[in-house]
């Protein structure tokens, strides 16, 4: 059989059992190249050990020798998907093929919870990590970027490449060892805190990362979306320049929400009513409390309203050992060493009663969004992207890419029933 008839006869049966109708224009793009994959496993199947890696030792010298990546992607999805046969035990289907491609082509990637998102990207990254640049795989949490690296490490250590990941709590020489990897699991925000923190090294020995080339988000439209525009925010401390905070939250306590003041409808805003403005400045004996020379009073009064009002114990931070620590708004774990700037932290800790020395100051800050949009090569996967397509696009111009799955779906999703009260549910 030759290997264009291969390729045809191949193609046939992939656009057979998936399906491909006159609708999916999107699907039929990647069609060739998967036959073309499927032809050399064959071949790669019977292949020995030393012949995959001299395999894998040829694609990474053409890479780095200055060939375009394009030009070795069936070889090294074909080269990958054996290797991940014979190390995990897990071998790629078509559909997880079609997801590596659309990443290595950085789009969002779209495979249903289930599908094997974390194998389908051992491919794309292998691809960039080729260069000797390195390639980063931001997951969702500490746990994910551990148990990926070390789960898939085998496939990547086979094909030549070095990998490593990052966790919370690293010293800097074992944070710059994993970003010297070819392959580096670790968080989003992880890696915008370290970015963060290299922007204030004075030497060049202290910095742990090195030139950003290409990154695959996992759990995309979350990172990408949900938290894009939340601040990563490092800070320092400096001498408290007031010492109210004890006084401002007692009169804080002496203020009726609703009458002296209200929280906006989203709960992340308050301030002072006409009366809670006038009742402040009876007790405080000030004057017009919005006159220029009582703007720190008004500062620090805001403060305490915000502690009292919207920030809550064991929901937005705990306290432990005498300490107010902060609670991550999306995993829910508590974060080490991380401080409320601008008054913020002093203000929760006269709340809870505790005494304090420092405040915090502001050294770095940058959203994720900004972050993320200094990778050249950026691309993503989810189970949900759809409903936020748009803005993924708009935001990143990253398209989307909806992959089917290996197999039809059997599920049957019901209409939701919504029940106005609890006696009703």
């Amino acid at each position: 059989m030759s290997y264009t008839g291969g390729i045809r006869g191949l193609r046939q049966r992939f656009n057979e059992r998936l399906e491909i109708g006159p609708g999916d224009r999107v699907l039929k793009q990647y069609k060739d190249r998967v036959a073309a994959v499927n032809v050399l496993e064959p071949n790669l199947r019977r292949a020995n050990e030393e012949q995959l890696r001299e395999g894998a030792a040829y694609l990474k010298q053409r890479v780095q020798s200055g060939a375009p990546a394009k030009t070795i992607i069936v070889e090294l999805f074909a080269l990958t998907r054996e290797v991940a046969r014979r190390e995990v035990g897990m071998r790629p289907y078509d559909v997880q093929l079609i997801g590596g491609l659309g990443l290595a082509e950085g789009k969002i990637v779209q495979m249903e919870t289930g599908e094997g998102k974390t194998l389908a990207a051992v491919s794309p990254v292998a691809l960039q990590a080729l260069t000797g640049l390195g390639a980063h795989v931001l997951t969702f949490n500490d746990y994910l970027a551990r148990r990926d690296a070390e789960w898939m490490g085998p496939i990547y250590r086979y094909l030549g490449l070095t990998v490593g990941f990052v966790q919370e709590g690293m010293s800097r020489a074992e944070r710059r060892k994993a970003y010297q990897a070819d392959v580096t699991y670790l968080t989003a925000k992880e890696a915008g805190f370290d970015f963060l923190r290299d922007g204030l090294a004075y030497e060049v020995s202290e910095l742990v990362q090195r030139p950003f080339q290409a990154a695959v988000v996992d759990e995309a439209d979350s990172i990408l979306i949900d938290e894009a525009r939340v601040p990563l925010v490092i800070a320092g401390t400096a001498e408290r320049e007031y010492g109210r905070q004890e006084l401002m939250r007692t009169i804080v306590q002496q203020l009726q929400p609703g009458l002296h003041y209200a929280v906006d409808e989203y709960g992340r805003n308050v301030y002072l009513t006409e009366e809670g403005s006038i009742r402040a400045e009876t007790i405080l004996g000030c004057g017009d409390l919005y006159a220029p020379p009582n703007l720190q009073m008004l500062t620090e009064l805001n403060l305490a309203l915000h502690a009292e009002a919207l920030m809550r114990r064991d929901v937005d931070y705990i306290v432990r050992h005498g300490r107010v620590e902060i609670v991550d708004d999306f995993t829910g774990r508590v974060v080490k060493d991380r401080h409320w700037p601008h008054g913020l932290q002093t203000a929760i800790e006269a709340k809870e009663g505790l005494c304090s020395s420092e405040d915090g100051r502001v050294l770095g800050s940058i959203t994720l969004q900004h972050f993320l949009r200094r990778y050249p090569h950026l691309s993503g996967m989810t189970a949900t992207a759809e409903p936020a397509a748009d803005e993924l696009f708009e935001f990143y111009d990253l398209e989307l890419l909806v992959v089917p799955s290996n197999q039809p779906c059997i599920r049957v999703d019901h209409p939701d029933h919504v029940f106005p009260h609890r006696e009703a549910k």
